[in-house]
């Protein structure tokens, strides 16, 4: 297997699309973690709710890293393989965590947390997006 092969992609501009629509909907959560935006904590704050929940401090690094700089390489088409599958991970782990909160979001704010509805979504894009790469629209073609 060549390395090259990782920024391999579709010529599908529906590949484009979903990768647009991931990005867009994941630099949100990346950018409260680290720029404190969109009413987040920034990193110190991040940081102090991750260990009250009892995630280790690398855990929690590498979930504001892969959430901030993984989805504005999704965004760009820049390593999509690579940063879909730390965006995979961290989701699958916010979904484990949601599992107690049923399948449903949270609509009516009457629940603990949110359902897993939403993180099953997002990793069927991203398993989508892991399989066929970054589409016609990205910077991964400038690499192959």
């Amino acid at each position: 297997m060549d390395f090259l092969t990782i920024f391999t992609s579709s010529n599908d501009l529906t590949v484009t699309l979903l990768r647009i629509v991931l990005g867009l909907i994941m630099f949100p959560h990346g950018a409260q973690k680290v720029l404190g935006w969109f009413g987040g904590a920034g990193i110190k704050g991040t940081m102090h709710h991750m260990r009250a929940v009892g995630l280790p401090d690398i855990i929690s690094w590498l979930t504001i890293i892969g959430q901030f700089f993984g989805s504005i390489a999704i965004l760009l088409g820049f390593c999509t393989r690579i940063a879909g599958a730390g965006i995979f991970i961290i989701m699958t782990g916010a979904m484990i965590i949601n599992i107690p909160n049923g399948w449903l979001m949270n609509w009516t704010g009457q629940k603990k947390g949110e359902g897993i509805e939403y993180f099953i979504l997002l990793l069927a894009i991203n398993i989508f997006i892991i399989i066929k790469g970054s589409g016609p629209l990205a910077l991964d073609n400038l690499i192959n």
